[in-house]
């Protein structure tokens, strides 16, 4: 015969209705919860700020790192490098045309410079002994030409005599022909005096002008 079954109150149908109904009434609470106001931030004490409050204009600043570069740079050369030994001015500070930014020194153009002084002072020297030899060798060969010019007027006045003498037949050949011998040879003599010291005088302008142009080369 039948009989009745009774109807199960809590079946899985309804037990998962009621878990979703409180799983959405627990994510409504929470929700309130944060945004309620009574949240929690964990911060470092380093960076807070506690200051007074005061009234005053409001400023908005926001921090910001950066480099800051000039609008113009101009690189200075120095024609000679070195070591610096003396800045005159700082970073950024304004100057005037012709002030000394800061001072150099090199070693090594000193000495140059002092190799340099000795050259010129060497051919200094060497310039003026060469005129003072240029000078003395003139001396020397106006000494020569004065001697011979006086030989030669004396063996001339010899000459003379000896050929009036000889055409009067007062002497004999033999000792014209030497007073003739004499005069003829220091005519030559003359020629050739006056030949050497033209060149003389050529060459010693000439070591003069080498000498001076080595000294204005340097």
């Amino acid at each position: 015969m039948d009989r009745v079954v009774k109807k199960k109150r809590w079946n899985r149908k309804r037990i998962l209705t009621i878990t979703g109904i409180a799983a959405l009434v627990l994510l409504i609470v929470l929700s309130y919860l944060y945004t309620s106001g009574k949240s929690k931030l964990n911060v470092d004490l380093e960076r807070i700020t506690v200051s007074e409050v005061k009234k005053g204009p409001f400023q908005e600043t926001i921090p910001v790192n950066g480099v800051v570069l000039p609008l113009t740079t101009i690189y200075l050369d120095a024609v000679e490098g070195g070591r610096v030994e003396e800045k005159f001015v700082d970073d950024g500070t304004m100057m005037k045309k012709g002030e000394p930014i800061l001072r150099l020194s090199n070693t090594d153009l000193q000495l140059g410079i002092v190799t340099q002084q000795t050259n010129v002072y060497n051919l200094l020297a060497q310039l003026q002994i060469s005129k003072n030899a240029a000078e003395q060798n003139t001396v020397t060969k106006l000494n020569q030409m004065t001697d011979v010019e006086s030989q030669l007027k004396e063996a001339e006045r010899i000459y003379r005599l000896d050929k009036g003498l000889y055409d009067q037949k007062v002497i004999g050949l033999q000792e014209f022909q030497k007073s003739e011998n004499d005069y003829n040879y220091y005519l030559k003599k003359k020629k050739l005096t006056e030949q050497l010291l033209q060149q003389d005088s050529a060459s010693n302008a000439q070591q003069v002008s080498q000498a001076k142009q080595s000294y204005e080369g340097s």
